[in-house]
C-alpha cells in the first residue's frame, strides 16, 4: 500500500544572488532535481542508490521473530509487499506504526496459513527512526483467514483495507496438496476459495482483521484508493482482461455497505460511464466475469493506484502476446488506446506496459507514459507496479517500480537474458510533465538480482520505507530474502 498523502521535503535548491542573475537561477531551479539519475546494473546483488543515499534494514523474513497474541515469537512471513506508515494521534510526525504485508499463499503451522500481515511501533529519535516494539503479528483468522495479500489503502479514520489477490476457482487449488490452505471448511456458507479475493479491513490497534467487505466485489485485487471524504473506494484489478472499478458507500465511511461500478470507456477516449453492476452473491463472487459481460473496458493488468493532484495514476504493467477474442465475444469492450497501439493480427502484444491517468471529474482514462527504450541508451522501462507519490521542494514525483513480467525482450541485458535473471528498477518522474516520455524518469534504484521493489513510502521527515521483495535465495545477505528497508538521504 501507498497512498497516505503527501509528505513535503524541504529542499534547498540554490542561493539568491542579485538581480544580474536572474535568467541564470531560472534556469537552476527547472533543472534542479533530488538526485542524479543512476545507471542501470544487470548484475547487482545488492540495492543501488544515487549518491549520498544509504539503506538501513529494518524487518526480514524468517529471520526477524514475529510475536504471537499469546507471545509466542515465530519466524516472520515473507513476500513482504504493502507498507503502511499510520501516524501516532499524539505525535504524528515523530512516532507511528508500520504495517507490512505478506503476499504469501503457503501453509505455516504458526502464523497461519495464505496470506499475512506485520506490524510494529518507530519513533524518530535523535534523528533516526528506531522500531520499538516487537514484530507484532496481525491476526486474520476472524474472517476465515486471507491470501496473497498485495495493495492497499489506510481509510481517512486510520484503519488499513489490504487486498487479496488471488485468482482461485475451486478448493484444491488453494489446498495446495496441503501446500497452501489446509483448513477446507466452508466459510460464512461458501467454499474456502470463495471466501478469498476480497478487500479486507484491518485495525491495525487490535492487531486483528475486522471484516471481509463483500460488497467490493471478488476479484484478483491489486490495490484500493480511499478518498477523502469516505464516499468512494477505487479497485485495481491484476487481470488481462480485468476490470477497473469503484465503490460507493451509503454512508461516508462506512464500507459495509455500498454500490459497485466497473468503468467503460467511451468510443472517443474522451470520457467514459461507470456500470452498475449486480450486487447479488453470485454476481459479486464472479465480478470480473460480470463487469465484462456487461460490457466494461479491459485493462491489461492493472496495478497500483495514486491519486495526485485530483486525478488518479495507474500501473498497467502489460502482458505478453494475448488474445481477447472471447472476453470480447461475452461483451467487454476494448479501450481505445489498447486498439490503436496494440492491436494485430493475432491479438494483443502489450510488453512494456504504461502509466494511465484517470480523471474523476471526466471520466476521462489516456496513457500517461508509455513504457519502452529510453533514447539515449538500451535501458528500457516497463512493467510499472507498486507506485506513490512525494512532493520535494516544490515538485510532486510519482514514483514507480517496475516488476518486469519476463527477462526476454530488451527488458534485461543480454547476460542476463541468458542467464534467466530478472531485475527492476525504482523511478521518479516530475508529474508537472503534461506527456512525459520514458526519457523524462529519474533512476532512483536498481533492486538486488531476482527482486522487486514495492510498498514504497515516505515517512514525515521525508525518509522511505522500502520493501524488495523475492530476491534470488542465493544473493549474499541481506537480500537473500524479502527485506524492508529504511532508506535516507533526502533533505
Amino acid at each position: 500500500m501507498k497512498h497516505l498523502g503527501l509528505y513535503f521535503i524541504g529542499l534547498m535548491l540554490f542561493s539568491c544572488a542579485g538581480a544580474e542573475n536572474k535568467e541564470k537561477e531560472t534556469v537552476e531551479v527547472k533543472e534542479s532535481v533530488p538526485f542524479k539519475s543512476i545507471a542501470s546494473n544487470f548484475e547487482t546483488t545488492d540495492l543501488l542508490l544515487p549518491e549520498g543515499f544509504t539503506y538501513t534494514v529494518l524487518f526480514q523474513a524468517e529471520t526477524s521473530m514475529v510475536t504471537r497474541a499469546d507471545g509466542k515469537k515465530f519466524p516472520s512471513k515473507g513476500q513482504h509487499d504493502t507498507s503502511v506508515f499510520i501516524p501516532d494521534p499524539d505525535s504524528p510526525k515523530t512516532k507511528g506504526k508500520v504495517y507490512i504485508s505478506h503476499e504469501t499463499w503457503t501453509a505455516d503451522d504458526n502464523l497461519g496459513d495464505g496470506g499475512g500481515a506485520t506490524i510494529f511501533d518507530i519513533e524518530l529519535i535523535d534523528g533516526k527512526w528506531e522500531i520499538t516494539s516487537d514484530f507484532n503479528h496481525v491476526d486474520f483468522s476472524t474472517v476465515g483467514g486471507t491470501n496473497t495479500n498485495c495493495g492497499g489503502s489506510l481509510t481517512p479514520y486510520g484503519t488499513i483495507l489490504t487486498c487479496e489477490e488471488t485468482a482461485y476457482t475451486y478448493t484444491d487449488s488453494i489446498y495446495y496438496k496441503g501446500r497452501g490452505m489446509r483448513d477446507t471448511t466452508w466459510v460464512n456458507g461458501r467454499p474456502i476459495w470463495q471466501n478469498m479475493g476480497y478487500i479486507v479491513e484491518v485495525d491495525p490497534i487490535t492487531r486483528k482483521a475486522i471484516t471481509k467487505h463483500y460488497k467490493m466485489g471478488r476479484f484478483v485485487h491489486e490495490d484500493a484508493l480511499c478518498t477523502k471524504d469516505g464516499k468512494t473506494v477505487y479497485l485495481t484489478d491484476d487481470e488481462a482482461p480485468g476490470a477497473f472499478y469503484k465503490f460507493e458507500t451509503v454512508t461516508p465511511f462506512d464500507y459495509s455497505d455500498g454500490q459497485l461500478f466497473a468503468y467503460k470507456q467511451s468510443e472517443d477516449g474522451e470520457t467514459g460511464t461507470w456500470i452498475t453492476l449486480p450486487m447479488d452473491t453470485n454476481s459479486l463472487i464472479a465480478a470480473n466475469d460480470k463487469a465484462i459481460e456487461l460490457g466494461a473496458s479491459m485493462f491489461i493488468q492493472q496495478e497500483w493506484v495514486e491519486e495526485i493532484n485530483g486525478k488518479l495514476y495507474i500501473s498497467e504493467t502489460g502482458n505478453d502476446n494475448f488474445n481477447w477474442d472471447e472476453s470480447i465475444a461475452k461483451g467487454g469492450s476494448v479501450p481505445k488506446y489498447v486498439k490503436e497501439k496494440l492491436a494485430t493480427t493475432d491479438g494483443y502484444d502489450d510488453p512494456f506496459g504504461r502509466i494511465l491517468e484517470f480523471d474523476p471529474a471526466t471520466n476521462k482514462m489516456r496513457p500517461y507514459l508509455e513504457g519502452g527504450k529510453f533514447s539515449n541508451s538500451d535501458d528500457v522501462f516497463s512493467s510499472p507496479d507498486c507506485n506513490t507519490s512525494v512532493t520535494i521542494g516544490d515538485k510532486t514525483y510519482l514514483v514507480i517500480s517496475e516488476d518486469v513480467i519476463g527477462y526476454n525482450r530488451e527488458r534485461v541485458d543480454a547476460n542476463a537474458e541468458k542467464r534467466g535473471w530478472r531485475y527492476n528498477e525504482l523511478y521518479f518522474l516530475d508529474i508537472s510533465i503534461e506527456n512525459p516520455t520514458v526519457d523524462d524518469l529519474l533512476r532512483f534504484a536498481v533492486a538486488p538480482r531476482g527482486s522487486e521493489t514495492t510498498g514504497s513510502i515516505f515517512l514525515p521527515d521525508g525518509s522511505m520505507i522500502l520493501n524488495i521483495q523475492h530476491p534470488n535465495s542465493s544473493n549474499p545477505l541481506p537480500f537473500n530474502n524479502s527485506t524492508t528497508v529504511l532508506i535516507q538521504g533526502f533533505k
